[in-house]
């Protein structure tokens, strides 16, 4: 018999339906277990090797793993409260900042990466690429790091501190960070001699609302 590869995707398919259904195909039966041991750290940084942002997470994601959880398929039963379980790993952590990737410091053959725009997209390239020995220069027009995740989430759901510190965790790791700076011409980034560049700005759609008064307002509104 052949070992099971858990590297293929397919197989989570078919055993383990929460880590399948989660985007980042996150461990999520290894996480719960390292937390029933109190290992609150280890659970953390499992969670942090596929994505990202525990805590911010823990707090704000949708939770597709839940509707997949096995549990609901009990009668009278519920799913495990695995976005709330995720939550508590990042709430109840010791300092890991000592766990986190070590910076080289020889640039990996000078390459200089530019990442436009300081969410979460271009937050994640960079904590990947810095370790790796890149130079990274985050661009970002706004006065801190976050994106939506600073602009649209309102401070009681998501924590001011606990979004600080998971988005600081990567801009410790050596970025050459330009805030303040709005990009206005993809041309003028590419003429600085950028090895690459990465366009992490989002691509948002507006909404419209049905208001009294909407219609008659038309030639004032923009829906972007």
């Amino acid at each position: 018999m052949r070992p099971t590869d858990i590297d293929d995707p397919q197989y989570f398919h078919r055993v383990v339906d929460c880590q399948w259904a989660c985007p980042a195909h996150t461990p999520v039966p290894e996480y719960i277990r390292l937390i029933a041991q109190g290992r609150y750290d280890d659970a953390y940084m499992l969670n942090w090797e596929s994505n990202v942002f525990p805590g911010i997470l823990g707090r704000t994601c949708d939770r597709p793993c839940e509707p997949a959880c096995r549990r609901s398929r009990l009668p009278e039963d519920k799913p495990v409260a695995i976005c709330r379980l995720k939550r508590v790993a990042a709430d109840y952590r010791g300092d890991i900042s000592g766990r986190l990737p070590q910076i080289p410091a020889a640039k990996n053959g000078s390459k200089r990466i530019a990442l436009l725009g300081a969410g979460p997209a271009s937050l994640t390239v960079a904590r990947d690429l810095a370790p790796l020995g890149y130079h990274c220069t985050l661009i970002e027009k706004d006065p801190r790091g976050g994106g939506l995740m600073r602009t649209n989430i309102p401070s009681f759901r998501l924590p001011e501190k606990v979004l600080n510190e998971e988005v600081d965790y990567i801009l410790r790791m050596g970025l050459e960070t330009r805030f303040g700076e709005e990009v206005t011409s993809l041309k003028a980034v590419l003429d600085e001699g950028f090895d690459a560049v990465f366009v992490g700005t989002g691509a948002p759609r507006g909404k419209d609302l049905d208001l009294p008064g909407r219609r008659e307002a038309d030639a004032n509104i923009h829906i972007g």
